[in-house]
């Protein structure tokens, strides 16, 4: 309060000052430039001197104010940038989302410098190149998103890698990909990524190698599994059966099929698969092996295609094997094959008649069975040549039954 005083003071004396000095004597001036002359009081060139130095101040405030990044004006025309650029980028998804690619690219592309998430515009823009076979370009934006957002690499190589599987550089994205399983090894979409690549590339040992963590992680269903291990199985064995053909010994390649069926446990589930299994050991004379999977596997789970792989060995002892059928068919009584793989094992060791009625079971359980073939040959060794022609005949018959109704000459 007090200083407010003492300044009005100061005003007022000044102001009186420079009023008496002013009436005693005005002063004059005269200017003159090119023939253009002004002339005024001392006093009144001194106010509208005081008075533009006192405009040209607040005009230098203002500019100041107005053209300074944290400025209101600044943060109105910034606002304003934002928001066209988000708007064209909202605009370059949609069409990205389209199918548009070439306008998708441009908008996402111009709008890049000033929406508030460029890393989404340049993946963006990379995928929409990608699509117009720009390869190049694509990499280009990629690379610029990376510059952009260092901190994004997971999101960035994911893009990459996805862009490299449509446009079939199935080895650039393995690359990739194995870099993005370092970061997130459980990352549930890069494993399934990871699959369909070593699928394209052939490279079944490597996916061999992965099964554990997709069984683990739960990436497939038990049916999507199956039919994985199911494709690595089959062509894994090709391999192996090729050794084969180079003169690998057996014992070798069943130690190594035999490793490989262990690996691929849901490959229990399928029956082709494990009489398939059977089939390869019985191949590679190992006969052992081959009974022992077959009856574990049988006493697990019945199946008619891997009980008829039982009648197929022939270097164990066949009493052994029929005492095993035999007490199957307390469990099975209406399996054909279990009777036809009885009848085979009791010729083996010469029980005609205990083979005669396997056969016949198995042939009135299932009249398209081997059986009948195996009976009728029987019979006609045992001397009924009768009972040989009637299962000929009763063959002959079923078959003529299916016949179409053709004309004949």
């Amino acid at each position: 309060m007090r200083k407010l005083l003492f300044i009005l003071v100061i005003m007022m004396v000044v102001g009186g000052v420079i009023g008496l000095l002013m009436r005693q004597d005005s002063g004059y001036v005269l200017i003159a430039y090119n023939g253009v002359t002004v002339e005024t009081s001392l006093w009144v060139l001194v106010a509208a001197i005081i008075i533009a130095l006192f405009v040209l101040g607040w005009v230098k405030k203002i500019l100041f104010i107005a053209l300074r990044p944290s400025s209101s004006l600044s943060k109105i025309t910034d606002n304003l940038a934002h928001k066209r650029a988000a708007k064209n980028t909202i605009r370059g998804m949609l069409e990205l989302v389209g199918g548009n690619w070439k306008k998708a690219e441009k908008l996402l592309t111009s709008s890049a410098g000033n929406a508030s998430y460029p890393l989404i515009n340049y993946i963006g823009a990379a995928y929409a190149a990608s699509e117009q076979e720009e390869h190049e370009r694509s990499k280009a934006l990629l690379r610029t998103a990376h510059q952009s957002t260092p901190e994004a690499e997971f999101a960035i190589g994911f893009a990459q890698s996805q862009i490299q599987i449509r446009q079939k550089h199935y080895e650039g994205a393995l690359a990739s990909l194995l870099r993005l399983q370092k970061i997130k090894p459980k990352h549930r979409q890069i494993l399934k990524m990871l699959v369909s690549v070593y699928t394209k590339l052939k490279d079944w040992d490597a996916l061999l190698s992965l099964t554990p963590t997709l069984k683990k992680e739960g990436i497939f269903d038990e049916e999507n599994m199956l039919d994985l291990e199911r494709n690595a199985f089959l062509a894994l064995l090709e391999k192996i059966k090729f050794r084969n053909k180079l003169g690998e010994s057996n014992k070798s390649l069943v130690s190594d099929v035999e490793s490989l069926w262990n690996k691929l446990d849901s490959l229990s589930q399928d029956d082709h698969m494990r009489k398939l299994y059977a089939q390869t050991l019985i191949a590679f004379k190992d006969e052992e092996k081959a009974e022992s999977f077959i009856r574990q596997s049988l006493n697990k789970r019945w199946s008619e295609e891997l009980i008829y792989e039982y009648g197929n060995l022939r270097e164990l002892n066949s009493n052994k094997l029929l005492n095993n059928c035999e007490n199957w068919l307390k469990k099975e009584p209406r399996s054909s094959n279990l009777y036809l793989v009885c009848g085979r094992l009791s010729q083996s060791i010469r029980l005609w008649g205990k083979a005669k009625d396997y056969y016949e079971n198995a042939f009135n359980l299932n009249a398209n069975s081997e059986a009948m073939a195996e009976l009728s040959r029987l019979l006609q060794a045992m001397g009924d040549a009768k009972g040989s022609q009637n299962i000929v005949m009763m063959s002959m018959n079923q078959a003529s039954e299916r016949l179409k109704p053709l004309p004949l000459p």
